[in-house]
């Protein structure tokens, strides 16, 4: 046997002439496409290439649970900064790369444990052959277009012709990921094999032996066949169209570049091919698109980093919840789920049992979708205990108030938990809008104290805002952090302030949706202008979603906290006396069927009053979005200005997962910086003048704009 080795990648090639080729990047728990992989393995092909007693090759990780984690994504935010051409060339360069795997003249098997993803998959689909394992976390995937390019490196070429157009341009166009059982079935892998036995099987595969392919049902097979003809193409391309459009708004380019891609390299040549492809993935990289979601991306990754050498100085194992309605229902799920030991508590049994049949609920839901086993489900709802009782929270490291929205209801629950809670525990608040920093000081150890914002509902909203009050201890920050990341939330600090970043910024922008309808606006064109600016659905609908008790409440503390630039307008006094709730409620801005519970017109009540004090008035869509969103960039700014939050990419982590707001524009900061900040600021000038302090522009804006800065440099 003979071995070369170096940092990255390792080449051993036995005495019968198999090759294996180990990729094990040091000091990382993935192996990632960088320019140090690419010199190393370019080194061991050319080893390879002079070899003649090679018989085979097996390409593997050294990692348990990760093939390849798809290319440095630090490297393509560099590229970025490049012209196209430079995108093209590097793409080209890693593209010949992989025909050197191909041109081999003997059988090159991937051996695929774990994690497959983007430029790794195309690796693995340059080898004649795959064998993935079945550890469970083995995925395979191309999710390129989630950072708005396409696959840079064959995959748009080869991998619909390796498993057939439709399945392939799903894969592609969703970014969708697959498992070992999946990726066999469709054709992706020619076998699976135990962790095991990967390695071992791969071998005796590249030594001759025929893998275990599936064999797919002949209508099937003939379907797959059909729609690659060309009329079968030409069909399918006007429904994949569609549905695209469809999904995306024409917001998104890169699932339609995708198509365009597969479509026209069907039939060329294979070098062609590569080259429309690479050209396709240089453009839609350099995009202001692309540039958006790979700062997303960034942003996410730093909001999983906790403090420099602060760790959690409890280990949370009980976790209590205050509170049965449906925030704390939900989340004492999440908390089940995620394998804690949960305590619910509720001051009266019909509450109680409300609250435990939500979760229940929500568990076969899990069922109902085979994210879980019937008997896993049961498993984690036993971990559910109900009680009306604080004794029963006296082993609880972390508790979880989810109770009415009132100052004095929250700090009475920290004396009836200090009463019964006497080993280090710490105390978290769900409120939306209530200070932190005056909750902290009911507590005896206020260090021990933060805020866990999550947003409804709990199983569907990803984000967590961590709270800190002025006396929240790193640790308690910490264990915060840990604990909603291990619920698979994203995570965003933030320091104490009205309505903290979501809320402070969405209570303008509901506000002046409000003053809109009032000026006699339809509520229709309101929201017809969010959604087609990029938001999931406008104003209206999202308070009625949100509920219309929670937006009066939101708004009035807002009010009390930030002066009368956010004085209620009219019409929440009339929703109040009028106890209209929203969606839940079966009406509110608008009414609800109450078999499906979609949409059935605006509330004639609501009409009735905004018929009394106005008009109807017709307004551009520019000047309706223009209306909507300078006041969400004004908050945003002064959340910046006033140390609410420091980094502008968390706050449009905060914003983008919170409410939606469209990632293709990179969040609220981000969108500012695509129009130009002298721009908002000369156009909230203009709209301070004529629909009032709502948008004057805040200082940070006013300094940015004369110095000609940028949130993002």
């Amino acid at each position: 046997m003979t071995q070369v080795a170096n940092k990255i990648v390792s080449l051993t090639v036995s005495s019968d002439g198999i090759a294996q080729l180990v990729i094990d990047t040091p000091d990382s728990k993935l192996n990632v496409l960088s320019q140090d992989f690419f010199a190393e393995f370019t080194a061991a092909l050319t080893e390879l290439e002079t070899r003649t007693e090679i018989k085979g090759l097996v390409i593997s990780s050294g990692k348990e649970d990760n093939f390849f984690a798809g290319a440095d994504v630090k490297e393509i935010r560099f590229l970025q900064s490049q012209p196209p051409k430079g995108i093209y060339d590097a793409t080209m360069n890693g593209r010949n790369t992989f025909k050197r795997i191909t041109s081999l003249p003997y059988p090159t098997v991937a051996a695929i444990n774990g994690t497959c993803l983007g430029g790794g998959l195309e690796l693995a689909l340059a080898c004649s052959m795959r064998v993935a394992s079945t550890n469970a976390k083995t995925q395979l995937g191309l999710p390129e277009v989630l950072l708005g390019f396409i696959p840079g490196w064959g995959g748009t070429i080869g991998l619909p012709k390796l498993i057939g157009l439709q399945q392939g341009f799903t894969m592609i166009s969703t970014g969708s990921k697959v498992d070992a059982s999946k990726a066999w079935r469709i054709g992706l892998v020619d076998e699976t094999a135990s962790p095991a036995d990967l390695v071992k099987r791969a071998t005796e595969i590249a030594r001759g032996d025929k893998p275990n392919r599936y064999r797919k049902p002949f209508k099937v097979a003939m379907t797959q066949k059909a729609l690659e003809t060309r009329a079968g193409r030409a069909i399918f391309a006007k429904m994949a169209t569609k549905a695209v459009l469809a999904n995306t708004k024409g917001k998104y380019p890169a699932p339609l570049e995708a198509l365009k891609v597969i479509l026209k390299t069907w039939d060329m040549p294979r070098d062609k091919a590569g080259q429309v492809e690479s050209q396709v993935f240089a453009r839609l990289a350099t995009g202001s698109v692309s540039r958006a979601l790979v700062g997303i991306f960034f942003a996410e990754t730093e909001s999983k980093k906790m403090p420099d050498g602060v760790k959690p100085s409890i280990k949370v194992k009980t976790v209590g919840v205050l509170g049965a309605g449906v925030m704390g229902a939900g989340i004492a799920q999440a908390a089940a789920y995620a394998g804690y030991k949960v305590v619910l508590k509720d001051i009266n049994q019909e509450a109680l049992d409300k609250g435990l049949a939500t979760i229940k609920g929500l568990f076969d839901g899990l069922v109902a979708k085979r994210k879980l086993s019937q008997a896993e489900a049961d498993m984690k709802f036993g971990a559910v205990s109900g009680t009306v009782d604080y004794a029963a929270m006296s082993d609880c490291d972390l508790v979880i108030e989810a109770v009415v929205e009132k100052m004095a209801v929250k700090k009475a629950v920290i004396a009836e938990l200090e009463k019964v809670i006497k080993k280090p525990w710490v105390f978290a608040s769900n409120t939306s809008s209530l200070s932190m920093d005056e909750m902290a000081q009911a507590a005896a150890n206020p260090a021990n104290v933060v805020g866990l914002h999550f947003f409804n509902p709990v199983h569907k909203m990803k984000l967590v805002e961590v709270v800190a009050a002025k006396d929240t201890s790193p640790e308690t920050l910490a264990l915060a952090k840990a604990f909603g990341q291990r619920l698979g939330k994203t995570t965003v600090a933030t320091n104490d302030g009205p309505g903290f970043v979501v809320n402070r910024i969405l209570a303008p922008y509901m506000k002046e949706a409000i003053v809109l309808l009032l000026a006699g606006v339809p509520a229709e064109d309101i929201d017809r202008a969010a959604t087609k600016f990029g938001m999931p659905m406008g104003p209206i609908a999202l308070m009625d979603e949100v509920g219309l008790d929670i937006v009066s409440h939101v708004i009035k503390v807002m009010h009390a906290a930030l002066g009368e630039r956010l004085a209620p307008p009219a019409l929440i006094e009339t929703i109040e006396k009028s106890k209209l709730l929203g969606k839940k409620g079966g009406k509110g801005m608008y009414l609800y069927d109450e078999k499906t519970g979609r949409r059935a017109g605006l509330n004639p009540d609501v009409q009735a009053y905004v018929s009394s004090v106005s008009t109807p008035r017709a307004m551009s869509m520019a000047t309706i979005q223009d209306r909507l969103f300078l006041p969400m960039v004004n908050e945003a700014a002064l959340c910046i200005q006033e140390g609410i939050i420091s980094e502008p990419s968390q706050l449009d982590l905060a914003m983008i997962f919170g409410t939606g707001f469209a990632p293709f524009l990179g969040g609220v900061l981000g969108y500012a910086d695509q129009v130009g900040i002298r721009t908002i600021q000369q156009k909230l000038a203009m709209y301070s003048q004529v629909a009032g302090d709502n948008y004057r522009p805040a200082a940070l804006i006013e300094h940015m704009a004369a110095t000609g800065q940028s949130f993002y440099a």
